[in-house]
């Protein structure tokens, strides 16, 4: 990231952080001060590289039910298909779909294999990838949203991959995938781009050996990145006296939390999946040195049937956790004190009826697990 791109991060999720308005707790001094959250990889430039397996679905006859004023004419395909294939001996599949729990506003966003979700716009200019890991050994996967005129994309100068136009929430998205080998650079040639549009530019640059991908499930924006979807506060409270509160802000760098505590912020970003998906356990721990004390936050974006979460501490303790709804989507925070850690999570539903357990919790970063 070049330090304009950083600079500007940063001004994003200050601004962002300076409009959360939280209900029960002053955070004014915290948020001010609040800098540095590390977002893990909006705008930052994609690892792996080449191109293996690239195919692109057939388009049908279905039609959004509305559309911006930018938005291509044509066929739009069935399920907001975008493109399939088979990779590391796996079938894959990219769409644009509705994250959104049922019910709640419809958030659209371009999905692989109905998880890992990037939040999409109407307009072009949306390069990202991303790597799944041990799903798919090896292998990137890919979209660009290109402008109405163009008919797709040329990879390495030898394999053109056509757009498609995908319905999804009432608006219409001009876009190709595909998926790409870790071994090789990748360089992209936009067919018919308008002006300011570069006309060839890398997607990917190669692997050095040995080394793996970072951030498996982040979409990586390559290009244009554009501003939050949605921000709201999960939780806050005291510690020992000092001030904590847990926000999310769901955007370019997908679901990414911010710990605030007593002017110290720790921020990281996680997956985003399917309201049935696989959901990330998200990790945040911060010191309060003026305190003395520690804690680790957590936030767990749940599935619409979830009611209540339960945190089982390592002293046997437990803590009942309620869902916040945030433009659509549940999520759950709390936080776990020094020198205590987080043994069991417990999916429950609104009966107390268990839906899910799990001991496989992170005491750093995220791991992802399916209910």
């Amino acid at each position: 990231m070049t330090p304009t791109e950083d600079t500007e991060l940063r001004r994003r999720v200050d601004d962002l952080l300076g409009a959360v308005q939280p209900p029960d707790v002053r955070l004014d001094r915290i948020i001010r001060r609040g800098q540095g959250i590390r977002l893990r990889r909006a705008g930052a430039a994609a690892v792996g590289a080449g191109v293996a397996a690239i195919i692109a679905v057939t388009t049908l006859g279905l039609h959004a039910s509305r559309s911006p004023t930018t938005a291509p004419s044509g066929p739009v395909t069935r399920g907001g298909f975008i493109a399939s294939g088979t990779a590391d001996g796996h079938a894959w599949k990219l769409a644009v779909q509705d994250i959104a729990d049922p019910g709640y506003r419809c958030l659209p966003a371009i999905t692989i294999n109905g998880t890992d979700a990037d939040p999409v716009y109407p307009d072009p200019e949306n390069v990202s990838v991303v790597t799944l890991g041990p799903a798919f050994r090896g292998v990137g996967f890919g979209f660009i949203q290109l402008p109405a005129n163009s008919s797709g994309i040329t990879v390495n100068g030898r394999l053109h991959v056509p757009a498609v136009t995908a319905a999804a929430c009432g608006y219409r998205y001009h876009v190709t995938g595909f998926a790409y080998s870790l071994e090789q650079a990748v360089r992209v040639t936009v067919d018919h781009p308008p002006p300011g549009w570069p006309t060839d530019f890398p997607i990917s640059q190669p692997l050095p050996s040995g080394v793996t991908p970072q951030s498996d499930g982040l979409w990586i924006n390559t290009y244009a990145v554009h501003g939050e979807t949605a921000s709201g506060l999960l939780a806050s409270g005291y510690l020992s006296g000092q001030e904590w509160s847990m926000q999310v802000m769901l955007g370019p760098g997908g679901d990414c939390y911010a710990f605030n505590g007593n002017g110290y912020q720790m921020g990281s970003c996680g997956p985003v999946g399917m309201p049935d998906g696989a959901e990330t356990i998200m990790a945040l721990p911060l010191g309060f040195p003026e305190a003395d004390i520690g804690a680790t936050g957590y936030a767990v974006p749940v599935s619409p049937g979830t009611a209540h979460l339960e945190a089982v501490f390592s002293n046997g303790s437990s803590e009942l956790a309620t869902p916040r709804v945030v433009d659509g989507r549940k999520y759950v925070a709390f936080i776990v004190p020094d020198p205590l850690q987080l043994a069991r999570l417990t999916w429950l539903d609104a009966a107390g009826r268990v839906i899910a357990s799990t001991t496989a919790l992170p005491q750093y970063g995220y791991v992802q697990f399916q209910p």
